[in-house]
């Protein structure tokens, strides 16, 4: 079978993540790939995916974590088509929130937008949706030449935005454009291709809607799911949720502006405050319930029932004040979920700002409930990532069949002399080792590095606790910009801090940020925007009540507890951050991981065999070595 490759050459590596790619489609398999960043793993996996589904009537689905890396995929269907003269057809799925041209709408958050904008429709009263589907037989017909003629002009792939755009501009006779969703979603039904988020498939109502809607079945689909390693995590906190007093008492607020009676509001208070005293004892913040204990608390309410109401009260305060949000909502989503029976979740009552905020938890365990039944049923997936390691705990979360899995690594494309990778043992965050002394001495080590790099230098934290004991040495010795990562950054304020970082890449800068944060992964920073990285600490989680009953969940049903829900996460993210550094095969770089435990054995084979690293308590002695070997300028 021929593979539509868009590239005139193909690095070796990049041959061999092909070829086991189209292996794994032809047998039906899963492949998981661990594949270093430069690898060329978008076109190494897309396009033999590609060749399969043209030639056996199949649909490619290419998940992404995020929006911004949706347009590699919309170019490689481009590319492939201008090659080979071909007329693939490609479509890039995001939330329809983030296609929606409606003013009414623009400012609702997730939840919210999906009530409002099914009351409208409900109501008749979108203009947008009215030009794209129809309400009327007479807009119906109109609906019909209009997305003609925007199939006309649509071919191969469009980036949403773009296709947002054109949508606008549509001259229809109400004035207003169609709906890029519904339009997408038309579109779609003959796509080759869907470039969507991890949630379009693996959300199991989104799912349903969005199969049904493009009439198309899993056990025709080939799923290949980008930056893999979040994908567990991601389903969990899906199938997870959070009640408050807090939202209890902006739900309240909210009904009385309805002037619609809503004792079981306080009776969930009274509830909660209840359970909080009986179960929370001296010195502790949270506890383990039941879920019998609420509901019994709740005296037997019909949470059911009382999950509907809500529901169509938040619609009705929705439609009368579009501030964009409603408790009243989460409360509704919060009872839905709640119902679920499976051993797999648990339920924390905890104790917040002094007693007076308390927070009822559900938590969810095992992302497989979600992630089994679909790989299961389509024809075959391909699972990547940089940090796809250790394989077989990937196998063990999402839930795949043993038969049906391969597992592949892949050499990193770079060249090795290109890196210079130290661990410094001489200090370390483990927190009963954490002091004054020990925050000045790690302080120390950070100044001397960065002394050494002539360029833009990112130094990741295991929390912002122990970033800010840090900085406070920092600051008034370091004689470069300090750009500084805050708890609750909205993604403006993230988007600007990150930009005016880049801008400093000529005189050089520091960014102080947390790893496993926004800084730490997803990010490209292309050239000299960043050539150095030094990872303070292992950033593991917080050893809570949720933490712990992970542990003994993945112990108990896996045997591999403290790897599966502790080590393992906590090398990945710090493997991630390093890998910020080096992004394509002329860059030239630092990394640092800075703490005593990366040598010890449980942390240090969880690294990929392809980072090799030295070992000092002189880092900046090879720092300057690497760079006056190398060259500032030339990085």
């Amino acid at each position: 079978m021929q593979v539509y490759f868009p590239h005139d050459s193909i690095r070796e590596e990049q041959n061999k993540l092909l070829a086991d790619s189209l292996s794994a489609i032809e047998q039906k398999k899963h492949l998981l790939a661990h594949a270093p960043s430069g690898l060329g793993k978008t076109s190494a996996t897309m396009s033999p995916a590609i060749s399969y589904a043209l030639a056996e009537n199949k649909t490619v689905f290419f998940l992404t974590p995020k929006i911004s890396q949706h347009e590699i995929a919309v170019q490689l269907v481009n590319d492939i088509n201008k090659k080979f003269g071909l007329d693939i057809l490609g479509i890039d799925m995001v939330g329809k929130r983030y296609m929606c041209s409606h003013p009414f709408l623009r400012d609702a958050d997730d939840n919210a937008f999906y009530e409002l904008c099914k009351r409208l429709r409900k109501k008749e009263a979108c203009e947008f949706y009215a030009n794209t589907c129809g309400f009327t037989s007479e807009q119906r017909t109109r609906a019909r030449l209009y997305l003609t003629q925007l199939k006309k002009e649509y071919k191969g792939a469009w980036h949403h935005i773009n296709l947002k755009e054109r949508c606008e501009s549509f001259e229809c006779s109400n004035g207003a454009g169609l709906c890029s969703y519904e339009a997408a979603l038309q579109i779609a039904k003959k796509a080759n291709v869907v470039i969507a988020d991890y949630f379009h498939i693996f959300n199991p109502k989104i799912r349903q809607i969005v199969m049904q809607r493009l009439n198309k079945e899993l056990c025709d689909s080939i799923v290949i799911v980008d930056e893999a390693h979040n994908l567990p995590e991601r389903l969990r906190k899906l199938m997870s949720a959070t009640l408050s007093t807090k939202i209890i008492a902006n739900a309240e607020k909210e009904a009385q502006k309805l002037n619609a009676k809503l004792e079981e509001l306080k009776t969930i208070k009274i509830a909660l405050k209840e359970i909080a005293k009986k179960r929370i004892s001296d010195g502790k913040n949270d506890a383990l319930i039941n879920r019998k204990e609420f509901e019994l608390a709740m005296h037997n309410c019909d949470l059911l029932e009382l999950s509907l109401k809500l529901n169509e009260l938040a619609s009705e305060y929705l439609e009368m004040f579009p501030y964009g949000r409603s408790a009243m909502l989460r409360i509704s989503s919060f009872l839905e979920k709640w119902l679920m029976q499976d051993d797999s979740f648990i339920r924390i009552i905890r104790r917040e700002s002094n007693g007076k905020k308390i927070l009822l938890q559900l938590k969810a365990l095992d992302s497989s409930i979600i992630s089994r039944p679909i790989f299961d049923e389509v024809h075959a997936s391909i699972l990547m990532s940089g940090t796809l390691l250790p394989q077989k705990m990937y196998a063990d979360l999402l839930g795949l069949e043993e038969e049906r899995t391969m597992m592949r690594e892949y050499k990193s494309p770079f060249p090795e002399e290109n890196k210079l990778t130290l661990v410094v043992p001489s200090s370390t965050t483990k927190y009963c080792e954490r002091s004054f002394n020990e925050y000045k001495k790690i302080a120390g080590i950070i100044i001397r590095c960065i002394d050494e790099i002539p360029g833009n230098v990112a130094v990741f934290f295991p929390s912002f606790e122990v970033l800010n004991a840090v900085n406070s040495f920092l600051s008034a010795e370091i004689k470069r910009p300090i750009f500084l990562q805050r708890e609750r950054m909205n993604t403006k304020e993230r988007f600007a801090l990150l930009n005016e970082f880049r801008k400093n890449s000529e005189k050089g800068a520091v960014l102080l940020a947390v790893a496993a944060g926004s800084f730490a992964e997803g990010i490209d920073y292309i050239g000299r925007q960043l050539i150095g990285a030094i990872i303070v600490g292992i950033p593991l989680r917080e050893m809570d009540l949720e933490q712990e009953c992970l542990i003994e969940y993945y112990e108990r049903k896996f045997g591999a507890g403290w790897h599966y829900a502790y080590i393992n996460p906590a090398i990945t993210h710090a493997v991630q951050a390093a890998g910020r550094v080096i992004r394509d095969r002329n860059d030239k770089g630092v990394i640092v991981f800075l703490d005593k435990r990366y040598l010890w054995r449980n942390f240090s084979k969880c690294f990929p065999k392809d980072i090799k690293r030295i070992i000092s308590n002189e880092p900046e002695k090879y720092i300057a070595e690497f760079w006056k070997k190398h060259g500032a300028a030339s990085s």
